[in-house]
Order: C-alpha cells, then structure tokens, then sequence
C-alpha cells in the first residue's frame, strides 16, 4: 500500500463520510479553548465548552471529566459540579481521587451531589460494562512483558545491557505490535476509550504519591509506551490507521504526534519532515508554520500554548500544587 503522507490529511477530510469519525478532532481543538480560557482565568467560558461536549458526545476522556468537575468547584456551580462528577464516575474517575483533590473535594459537600456519592457503586458498574475488560486484561499482561525487557536493557549488567537484552527488547517490540496491530483492525487501538484506565488508579495507596506530585493523571498509556518503543528504531509508519483512531476518540492527539516526531528522528529519511514538535523537536525552525498546520490538523494546540502549559506544570510540581491547580492537556 502506497504511504500517504500526513500533511495531506487536510485534503482528506473531503473524503470522509461518516460525521462521528471527524468529531473528536474539534473535540480536541475544544478542549484547546477551554485552556486557553483557564489560563485566561475566564472559567465561566469554560464551563460554557464543556456544556456543549457534554451534549454532543456519549464518550468524554476522565482527564476532561475531572477537569470540568474543577472548573465547577472553583465557580461554586453545585448543578454543574453533579453533572460533571456524574459523568466522571461513569468514565472511570475512582472516588479517592475526588476526595483527595484540594479542588474537587469540595463537591461532596454539596446538597447536590448526594445522590450521585450515594450511587457511586451503581455509576462504577456503569464504567465497567462499557469497557473491554478481557482486552484490559492482555494489554495489561503485554506491557508487563514489555517493562521486563525494558528494564534489562536500562539497569542489566553493562557489559549484556547493549548487547543480548538489546537485541531481545527490539524482538519483543516487532512481536507486540504485531499483536497491538491486530487488535487495531479488530477492535480500534486500545486506549481509554475502549479499555478503560489502568487498573492501579483504582488503588489509592499504588497511585497516591504520584497523584500528589503530578495531579490527577487520568489516562491510558500503555500501548503507547509500546508503540513509542518500536519507534525507537526505523520502522514503517501506520498513519492512515492512527488518524482513523484519532477521530473515533481512541487515540489522542499528543500520542499520535510523539509517534511521527520518533519516525522522524530515527526512521528513515522520507519521516524527517514529519515533525510534530511533542516529543522530540524539529531541529530546522523554518519548519514551525508546517508544524503547526499539521498538529491543528489533528487537534493538537499551539506550540505556544504547549510550552506554557508545560513551563506551568514544571513550575507547579517544583512547587507542589499540581493537586491545588486545575489540570491541563
């Protein structure tokens, strides 16, 4: 099959029938203005977004869901703070996490949201029912797998590190996606759309000391490491796939994007001006223009609201408030 490259996409957007595939990518770019507007400190736009992703799409990430919540809380918005902690419990979001937030804890005081705290179990069932929990169960055991190699090659003995467990950590890589590209064609990617989020968050005492550092993190990597892993090496891209996935709401924009900039700082020579500037950075600045238009193209924000928003987390875990801020893509 003949590569199409991605910055074609916006041409094929023509093509594309089904309206459902194209909505997650203004999903995404909405969720784009809705930072903007916290960083403008203008919650009550905010609060007016989220009201229309909440109508237009069955599924909402947790991340957003919890953010929403925030938003609620810090306007003292008691209806909305239960709609939002409804719909974050629906999506998975454990109640700990509710709890422990210096921002989110205020809504189990409301006389709102006693109804919903009261129905958490029934909310969590829910959650449950709507994701593939077998298919949770094998990425879970593949990421295991891959770890295990992962870690031989980071800490093993130096004189084997480069050497045999190299070697055995680029086989593993080559067999597991293989396997993720079966379950891509079969099933969609497997991200928190279709799996749900990672099990540990469920667990308070696994998960609190990240959480207190980081904030709530709320999403589903583990394909992603693997996919990040075999791009760590030359290897073909699967775009015209991934793109798809974006636009079903499995695949986030950011993912897709550290995928392409891997391809174009160790692929092969024709991925060197794939550059999305998430991960690794184009080196050629007379490339930013293109840049851009290709991460608007699948919902990815500016380069200048990226580096804010990451300058801001860096400034908030030095400082210890990520779990007293509202969160950010």
């Amino acid at each position: 099959m003949k590569t199409i490259y991605f910055f074609f996409l916006p041409l094929s957007f023509l093509f594309v029938t089904k309206v459902h595939a194209q909505q997650y990518i203004e999903y995404h770019r909405q969720m784009n203005r809705i930072d903007e507007d916290i960083l403008k400190n203008e919650l009550a736009s905010a609060l007016i977004r989220f009201d229309s992703i909440y109508y237009r799409y069955d599924f909402i990430f947790a991340r957003h869901c919890f953010k929403a919540l925030q938003i609620s809380c810090e306007t003292k918005d008691s209806l909305r703070a239960n709609q939002w902690l409804e719909k974050a419990f629906i999506q998975g979001v454990p109640l700990w996490m509710i709890r422990n937030n210096e921002i989110t804890k205020n809504c189990l005081f409301y006389s709102t949201t006693s109804a919903t705290i009261q129905g958490y179990d029934s909310l969590r069932n829910l959650y449950t029912k709507a994701i593939d929990t077998s298919l949770r169960k094998q990425i879970d055991s593949l990421i295991e797998i891959d770890q295990y190699y992962t870690r031989k090659v980071n800490d093993g003995f130096v004189l084997t590190r480069y050497t045999y467990h190299a070697i055995r950590w680029l086989r593993n890589n080559k067999k597991q996606v293989e396997i993720l590209k079966k379950i891509i064609e079969n099933k969609g990617y497997p991200g928190e759309k279709i799996i749900g989020l990672p099990l540990t968050m469920n667990d308070s005492i696994l998960s609190s000391n990240r959480f207190y550092k980081e904030g709530p993190w709320l999403r589903e990597t583990h394909a992603y490491i693997m996919f990040i892993h075999y791009y760590s090496n030359p290897r073909p891209d699967m775009n015209n796939r991934f793109v798809e996935q974006i636009m079903e709401g499995n695949l986030l924009p950011y993912q897709f994007g550290a995928f392409n900039d891997f391809l174009a700082r160790w692929g092969k020579k024709r991925y060197r001006s794939t550059y999305y500037d998430v991960w690794h950075k184009d080196p050629n600045r007379a490339n930013e223009v293109a840049i851009l238009n290709r991460r608007y193209a699948i919902g990815l924000n500016t380069l200048k609201q990226q580096n804010l928003i990451e300058n801001l987390s860096d400034s908030r875990r030095k400082d210890k408030t990520m779990n007293r801020s509202i969160i950010l893509d």
